[in-house]
Formats: C-alpha cells, sequence, structure tokens
C-alpha cells in the first residue's frame, strides 16, 4: 500500500532543508547563489536511477505526464496504434487518446495483466507501441511481451505505476521494456504527494524529454538559464524542490513498505487457502517478490461476489479498485472517452467481455505495511466469516 501510511517527520525534516539550506528555492533549475549546492530534483532522479539500474531517470509533474513525454519522445502520434489492457487506470489510454494515437485494448488473463496470448494478433502494420501495466503490484508476463515485441521491432513502454518496488525475474520492475514510467501520487507506493518519472537507457531520448518537460531549455552550461537556448517547443511539466524532498524521505522507507506488504499479504492469504473449498480463487502472482499491494480473488459466479461482498461491508473490510473503483479502472466503463475514438464508438460496451466477466467476480483487499499481527489476524477472521 501507498508511501501516505509512514508519512512523518522525516519529510517535513526533508522539506525543512529547503527552508534552512537552501533559502526556500522551491525550483528545480537556477539560484545557484541561493541554494547552496542542493538540487534535490536532480538527486532524486539520481536515487530512482541507481535504484532500478537504468541509465536516465526524468522526475515529472505526473505518471500521467510520464507516459504523455515517453509517448511523445517516441514519435507516437494521430494515426499510430498503440497496444494495452483493458485493467488499467484510466490515464494510460486517455494519454493514448490525448496524444492523437488510437488504442487496442487486450483483454487480461488470469494474472490481471495483459494476455500475451492476445498480444501478437493485435500487432498491425501502424502499431508503434506496446504498453503493458503492472497491475495493483503484480508484474506482466515481460518475457512473453517483450519477446513478442522484439520480433515485430515495436518499443515497449512499461507503465509500473502501481507497482513501485515490485521485482521481475530478479530485475525491477521498470527495468524491463525500452522506456518505463512510474507515478508517485498519494496512493502509490511511495508518494510526492503528485509526481511521477521516466526511465530510459538512451542519452538521446533522455536528452529530448528533458529539454521537452522544460519549455525547451537545453541547460545550456555555458549560458545563464534566461539566455539559454533552445530548438523545439516543450511544456511545462518538471517536479519541484518541494516533491523531490519528500521523494527522498520516502525512498528510504521503501523496504519497510515492501517487506511489510509481503508479510501480511502472505499471512492473510495462507489464511484463506482453507476457504478454497467455496470455490475461492487467487489471482496468479508471476514473481514472488511482487510488491504485494493487494490481495485479489474472485468465484466462479457473479451472485457469490456480490454476496461476499455485502458482508465485507457490513464486516467494515476495505476493497480497492475490486469492486469499489471498477468505473476508473476497466475500458468497458470509459464511454465518455470512447464516443469519440472511432474504432470503439459503437462497440465499446460489448468489447472486453472476458476481462468484464472476471474483474466483476473479482475482489481487491489492500494490503497495508503498518498493521500489527492483531490487526492482519482481525482483518482475516472478518474475511473468513464474509467467505463462509
Amino acid at each position: 500500500m501507498p508511501g501516505w501510511e509512514l508519512i512523518g517527520t522525516e519529510e517535513q525534516e526533508s522539506l525543512n532543508t529547503i527552508f534552512t539550506q537552501s533559502n526556500g528555492v522551491m525550483f528545480a533549475h537556477g539560484f545557484d547563489h541561493l541554494r547552496n549546492g542542493r538540487f534535490r530534483v536532480r538527486e532524486f532522479e539520481s536515487d530512482l536511477k541507481n535504484l532500478h539500474s537504468m541509465q536516465h531517470c526524468l522526475a515529472t509533474t505526473s505518471g500521467t505526464m510520464a507516459q504523455y513525454i515517453a509517448m511523445k519522445a517516441l514519435g507516437i502520434g494521430p494515426g499510430d496504434e498503440v497496444i494495452t489492457q483493458a485493467f488499467t487506470f484510466v490515464a494510460t489510454v486517455e494519454t493514448i487518446v490525448e496524444i492523437g494515437a488510437t488504442p487496442v485494448i487486450l483483454d487480461v488473463d488470469d494474472t490481471y495483466n495483459m494476455d500475451p496470448n492476445l498480444l501478437e494478433q493485435a500487432i498491425s502494420s501502424k502499431t508503434k507501441l506496446i504498453i503493458p501495466v503492472h497491475m495493483l503490484g503484480n508484474p506482466c508476463d515481460m518475457d512473453k511481451i517483450n519477446a513478442i515485441a522484439r520480433k515485430h521491432n515495436i518499443p515497449v513502454l512499461e507503465d509500473g505505476c502501481e507497482a513501485f518496488g515490485g521485482f521481475y525475474k530478479g530485475k525491477p520492475v521498470g527495468s524491463l521494456g525500452d522506456i518505463s514510467v512510474f507515478s508517485f501520487d498519494f496512493a502509490k507506493t511511495i508518494t510526492t504527494g503528485e509526481g511521477g518519472c521516466v526511465f530510459s537507457n538512451d542519452r538521446f531520448t533522455d536528452k529530448w524529454m528533458r529539454e521537452f518537460h522544460d519549455h525547451g531549455h537545453e541547460s545550456n552550461a555555458l549560458l545563464p538559464r534566461g539566455r539559454d537556448t533552445k530548438s523545439f517547443p516543450g511544456l511545462n511539466l518538471r517536479m519541484s524542490e518541494l516533491q523531490a524532498a519528500v521523494g527522498q524521505a520516502q525512498l528510504k522507507k521503501l523496504k519497510t513498505i515492501r517487506d511489510g506488504n509481503l508479510r501480511n499479504k502472505k499471512i492473510i492469504k495462507d489464511a484463506l487457502i482453507a476457504e478454497q473449498h467455496h470455490g475461492l480463487q487467487f489471482r496468479r502472482i508471476t514473481d514472488p517478490m511482487e510488491l504485494a499491494d493487494t490481495l485479489i480473488f474472485n468465484f466462479p459466479e457473479l451472485k457469490r461476489t456480490q454476496e461476499v461482498v455485502k458482508k465485507l461491508v457490513k464486516l467494515d473490510v476495505p476493497t480497492k479498485n475490486l469492486p469499489d473503483a471498477l468505473d476508473w479502472h476497466f475500458a468497458g466503463k470509459w464511454n465518455h472517452m470512447f464516443n469519440n475514438v472511432s474504432v470503439y464508438k459503437d462497440s465499446w460496451h460489448m468489447e472486453w467481455a472476458k476481462t468484464a466477466d472476471l474483474l466483476e467476480r473479482s475482489i481487491s483487499i489492500p494490503i497495508f505495511c503498518k498493521w500489527s499481527t492483531a490487526e492482519v489476524e482481525d482483518l482475516t477472521s472478518r474475511l473468513q466469516q464474509a467467505i463462509k
């Protein structure tokens, strides 16, 4: 679960150093005579890239804008097709639409992520990008996805917004594609309030993104910022020193978050295994070193799921996205967007039936890292009551 669970004096002290050490400079650039050598956004970027063993990291205003910048850098635009999945946060698809490309949306499998078996048949001559999304902490089957992408020479943009801190076959999520994005909003693994980042291993791509997110500034070391050189227009998508200061403090808590999530999820899941004779089936996890953000399970019949959900509400057991926020995480609910996408304009309500069936029969329980043993045992007891 998110970094807000652990927000405390460490974040406050990190923010205070902006005023005690850097004379209140909150901007990521310039003011060298005041900031006393501290560039916290650049420091945060360096910490992030080292953590993920990537060459470059660019901090941004949000995960949504991280995806937008990455797609712009890859040359995605009108006439292009971008493949992604039906279970994701709305930002994944709305960013594709806003950049002028056409989303091609695949059903998910029992990992609740992109079904690799559907990927190759969805590729056309217009396909220019594949975006697998590691939903709710569980990494996608990146081996299969990457193999298909390489076969067709299509780049992969990894959406790790909901899986920061997770691993897939020994490698950090975010280091598995050609380029990757993360979100640091208030409900993510670590938070900067709002914010995000883009990882890449190509210095030319990083250079373009760095200039684009800063109004086209080339950050020419030979010139003051007011006379900086520029070669193309950009936007203001910069992270502030305030956000970076919080992020630096949060990063130090990542192991605590990961370890707590894994521990508490295992206790609950092990206890619920005994309830599988009631028809309960767990989500398939691709790697035991997942983020363990949630525990997801389903039942064979929708009616059974609805009965359990009613019990959970009565017993004050929280859920996360399934079913409480399904409208914002399933493509089949986004008529407000697909009415303007010709390929889905008349069919969106009939698409992704396999995903709709799975999600409607599913329940997602959030996992918190600060739960005490007593709290975990109490939650487990209430879950068992609801299922029985």
